[in-house]
Order: C-alpha cells, then structure tokens, then sequence
C-alpha cells in the first residue's frame, strides 16, 4: 500500500504601517481580492491564511466585502487563519511581554471577528530564536511555520522538510511546519510534474506532509496575480484532489504520530544593529520607551494603549538583513518613530512635563549620551562628535532626525572644518580631501548644568605632526561647544581657537540632517532672511533656485533661515547670533528597488574664518520650532 501525500498551502500578506493607502490598495487588488476571490471557487483545495494586524485593519475600513467572503471560507472549514505578531515584530529583539502581547493583540481580534481562536501562527522572517516554544504555548498556539533555511542550519537535508518535527523550551513543545520555498517555486511553474513526483515518491513507502507558500499567493511575488492565472494555477492543482490530500495542519495535528525532536541553532539577528547604526537608534529608541511604558502605574487603559504605540514600531522589515526592505522606506521609518513617539507621549500623562538632562548610555556602544528633554523636544547628543542623533518635536510626534543618512548616520551639528576654496560641487562628487571630519571624532565632555539644561563639549587641536598633517586636516584647531535648551529652542554656542604659530583661513560648516515628509514645494518651503525677524513679521523672499540637476538650494550671507513643515504644520528657524552665514542644501537620497527616495535635507551651514596665531572666535546658532 502506497503512503500519503499531504499538500498544505499558505497565503501570507503584510505591509507596515506608513507606506501609505495607494500600496495597501496595490496589494488588494493585485493579490488578495483575485487570489482569495478564486480560492473561494475552489472549496475543496483548503488554504491557511495569514494577514498582519496593520493589513486587517486597513481591509477592514475600505474592503469589508473581503471579511464577509473570508466568513463563509472559515465556516465552510476551506480556510484556517493564522494569527502571529500583529505588527510582524522582529521576536529576538522584543521583550517576552511584547511578543504576547503582540500575538494576543491579532488573536483576539481575530477571534472577535471571526468566532474562532486560531491554533496556528505565522512568524515573520527571522523571527524565531529558542524561547519561542514557550511564547507560542503561552498564547495556547499549538503549530507554527517556520521557513525551511532554520532546518537547513539545523542539518535537516531537503528530504527532511516533508514531515512536521516539534521544538522545545522549558518544557513546553509547539509543533513546527516546515516551509520549503524550493518546492513552492517550483510547484508555481509545473504543478503537475511537482504533484507527479510525490506520488511517485508515496508509492516508495515515503509518507509526506509538505508545506508551502506558493510565491503568486504571496508578497515575495511582485507581479500582479490576475483572477486568470489564479484560476488556471488551482485548476492544475484541483486535478489531482483525488491522489493528494489538501489539508490544514488543526485536522493533521490531532492524528499525527509523534515528530521529531528539533532545536534550531540561534541566528546573530543583533548583527543588524552593528552593520546599520540607524537600526540600533531605532532598537535604543524602542528599549527606551518599552523601559517608560513599563513605569506607567495606575492606569491601565494608557497603559495599553501606549504598548500598542510600541508594538506598531517593532515591525521586522525595519531589521531585515536586506536594508531596502524597511529601513531605506523613509515612511515607513518615520512611522515607526511617530508611534514611539506618541507612546512617549502617553507615559508623560496629562500633568506638566518637567524639562530633564540625563546622561547614560542610550545607544549601548559604551559611551554616555546626553537626553534633553522639555515639553517640547527631545533633543540626543553624542559623544561621537558632540551632535545630535535624536531630534524629536513632541507636538508633532516627528523626529527630525528619524532616517537613514550618510553612511547610515544622521546627526545634526556634526563639525567639519573645510579649506577656504571648498565648494559645493565638492560635496556632491562627494570629495572631502583635505576636511577634517569632525563627527567620528570623540568630544570630552568638560562641563554640565542639569537644572540649567546645559552642556558643554571639547575637540582638542589633535597632537600630529606638521610633516604628516600638512595643514590640511587642520588638526591644530580646537572646538568647544556648548548646548543649551530651553522649551521649545536650541541654543548652540562654538568658540573655536587656532592653536597652531600660523594663521589660519578655513570654513568652519556644522552639518544639519533634518528629516521630512518629502522634500518637493508641497511638503518643505525655505526661506532666508538678510536681518532675523520672526517668521510672522518678516518680509519673506524664497531661497535661490535650485542647483541644476540637483534638489538643493543654495542660500548666501543669511541672518536666519526658515524651514516651513507644511506636512507636520511646523517652521524650524535657524538663526545665527554671530554674523551672516550661508547654507548649501541638499537632498539625502537612499535606493530602493533600483530608485533613489528622499530620505532627508542636508545642511551644510557656512562660516568663513579667518584666524591669528593663538586667537579664537565665538559663533553661535540657534534653532527654534513654531507651529
């Protein structure tokens, strides 16, 4: 007697918070609507689903037709929802409370939905380490899927990813569904030859339960998937409903013999962090808020609504191995620190926030960073060039700071000290010869006033050689830097000494990475101002126009500069307190799927300075917010 052949098919859909209606509205109507309209044709070929908690709630509000088809599937047994982290969190890198609550968060709205607890779960990519046995027994989750390069590093052969196997932790086991993405591609382009092949292998003696995720039913496949190519791929696959046994793992878990035992190498999913330092912003960030949320007493409602602000952040396309696929989606990125944002919000309550400068290490790379915080804005500073990493306007619930960069750094106030004939042009062909790049460099702190709110920083002239510095590095030169906040104002003060026995001619350039919405005459305005006046009482005139071939500006002898948010309705002003500046901006481009998108303005702020041996010059900047 020949074994069994067991097929479960997946269908897995998700996007994040922050890419906007028009890619949730692309997905439906290019994969869910003809997908799930044609599997409802097909009743007797049965399908586990899984949507993210995000993409429930969008289908929810603007395709209600798609639950009411999704009830009569589950009522007819042709389909068995998933649930899993209801924002598709990275697991290794949240906390044991977050992972429940993120599983019970979509378990309970599905349950709430749709009449039924769903036994099985569906964890994104990455998303597993050795404590998840446990989590998922927790949640009551009896199965999940797992994708088949775990089993690989777990020196399972292909062969062995036809049979489900069980892992443990503390005692608890959860019951583990290999997914083969070999076999799904190849199912997708000859279903016949695939099908052909387990029967034969069944009538060898070879029992087999296969799982796959077909990559047309799914969002690996970006290539819409027509009502006709849905319908004729489940025609090919309902010829052989008589020879294979379409299943759904609830049905097989209850007669299935016991599973191997299998334990799972752990990944080094941290590894991210170091590779991308705006990862690791974002991880800070995250443990940062999770440790205020955790303080929150006496509330319980605010409580939860905070964690949920959190959970929304934790999305793992933000720390997947391949930055295009999260981290370089400034939208998303910036939804992301807005929910962060708002849960800070929640922990401040209703009462007045109390200003505060705290010193410990945010980052966790060893060193101290420096937390302003007022009722208004957040304000992080590094050692590493004494700049500013986090820029948050509370109101608005926007970090301005809250995207990749450079080099996956995004500072503002990070020093450059430029020959006198450095250019713009320089900067775009991206040639620094001869510039001393202050924001690598380590600042002694040297003083600090907590109930004033300030703090002050030192780059001593650096101890090299003439031979071997050449002048050009202008490595005798000494900053001293003080911040200073105030409710809605940062005050930056330099005073800046040549140290070496000759005069020096140089362009001393602070750098700002501010981060918007977009960049295009909808989203930004700039102004500039030749005498400072308030943006409401001033006689405005708009910036120079754009460099050819460049979004930019190039901004000369200014007093003040307006940056108007229109999306976020906020005006940053930068002023000067110590003469006419200019301002050379540019736009910070990051690809994605072979595009460049804004992701940030770069602003190169210009101080031409001419100094005698052992003298020095004070220059000052300040930064005001207004909506």
């Amino acid at each position: 007697m020949s074994a069994s052949v067991t097929l479960i098919l997946g269908v897995h859909y998700h996007l994040p918070d922050g890419v906007g209606g028009s890619a949730f509205e692309r997905l439906y109507n290019e994969k869910i609507r003809p997908v799930l309209s044609t599997l409802f044709k097909f009743p007797k070929i049965p399908v586990v689903l899984h949507f993210s908690g995000s993409l429930w709630y969008w289908i929810e509000r603007n395709h209600s037709e798609i639950f009411m088809l999704a009830e009569n599937m589950v009522r007819r047994k042709q389909l068995e929802l998933l649930t899993g982290g209801f924002y598709e969190p990275m697991m290794p890198l949240v906390s044991y409370k977050d992972r429940l609550g993120h599983i019970e968060m979509l378990t309970t709205y599905l349950r709430k939905h749709f009449g039924k607890r769903t036994q099985g779960c569906l964890l994104p990519e990455l998303a597993w380490d050795s404590s998840m046995p446990s989590v998922l027994k927790s949640c009551n989750i009896a199965y999940t899927f797992l994708d088949d390069a775990y089993f690989f590093d777990a020196g399972v052969k292909e062969s062995g990813l036809r049979e489900p196997y069980v892992s443990e932790d503390k005692g608890k086991l959860v019951t583990i569904f290999p997914i083969s993405k070999r076999i799904a591609a190849s199912l997708e382009r000859d279903v016949s030859g695939v099908l052909d092949g387990f029967l034969l292998d069944a009538e060898n003696g070879m029992e087999q339960i296969v799982s796959v995720f077909p990559p047309c039913f799914n969002n690996e496949n970006s290539e819409p998937f027509t009502e006709t190519s849905a319908l004729s791929f489940l025609s090919e696959l309902s010829a052989y409903e008589n020879k294979i046994d379409f299943s759904l793992p609830s049905k097989l878990i209850k007669s299935l013999s016991p599973p191997r035992k299998i334990y799972f190498p752990q990944k080094a999913v941290k590894k991210c962090l170091i590779e991308y330092p705006e990862k690791n912003y974002l991880y800070a960030k995250m443990t940062f808020v999770h440790a205020l949320v955790d303080q929150l007493r006496g509330d319980k409602i605010s409580k939860r609504s905070a964690y949920e602000e959190l959970w929304k952040a934790q999305n793992y396309g933000l720390f997947y191995s391949e930055p295009k696929n999260g981290i370089n989606q400034a939208a998303v990125m910036k939804a992301a620190y807005q929910a962060l944002l708002d849960a800070e919000k929640i922990t401040r309550g209703y009462k007045s926030f109390t200003s505060s400068l705290m010193v410990f290490d945010f980052n966790f790379d060893g060193l101290s960073e420096y937390l302003f915080q007022s009722e208004d804005i957040n304000c992080f500073i590094s050692a590493s060039g004494a700049s500013i990493f986090e820029l948050d306007y509370i109101p608005r619930s926007w970090n301005y700071c809250g995207t990749t960069s450079v080099n996956g750094k995004r500072y503002s106030f990070s020093d450059m000290i430029a020959p006198a004939d450095f250019s713009r042009e320089a900067v775009i062909n991206k040639d620094y010869s001869g510039v001393r790049l202050c924001v690598d460099e380590c600042y002694e702190m040297t003083a600090i006033d907590r109930q004033r709110h300030k703090v002050s920083f030192k780059l001593p002239a650096a101890a090299l050689d003439a031979a071997s510095a050449g002048g050009v590095n202008f490595s005798n030169i000494e900053i001293e830097k003080t911040y200073y906040l105030k409710n809605n104002e940062i005050s930056l003060s330099y005073h800046i000494t040549n140290k070496s026995d000759s005069g020096q001619r140089f362009i001393f350039m602070p750098e700002l990475n501010i981060s918007f919405s977009d960049d295009d005459e909808t989203n930004l305005r700039v102004y500039s101002y030749s005498e400072y006046e308030s943006f409401s009482n001033c006689s405005e005139k708009k910036a120079a126009p754009p460099i050819e071939g460049l979004r930019g500006l190039i901004i000369s002898e200014a007093a003040a500069v307006d940056f108007q948010d229109i999306h976020n309705e906020v005006i940053i002003n930068l002023s000067s307190g110590s003469g006419a500046f200019d301002a050379w901006i540019f736009s910070e481009n990051a690809g994605l799927d072979g595009a460049d998108y804004y992701q940030s303005s770069r602003v190169l702020i210009c101080k031409r300075l001419c100094l005698e041996p052992d003298s020095g010059c004070d220059v000052k900047f300040k930064l005001n917010f207004y909506h």
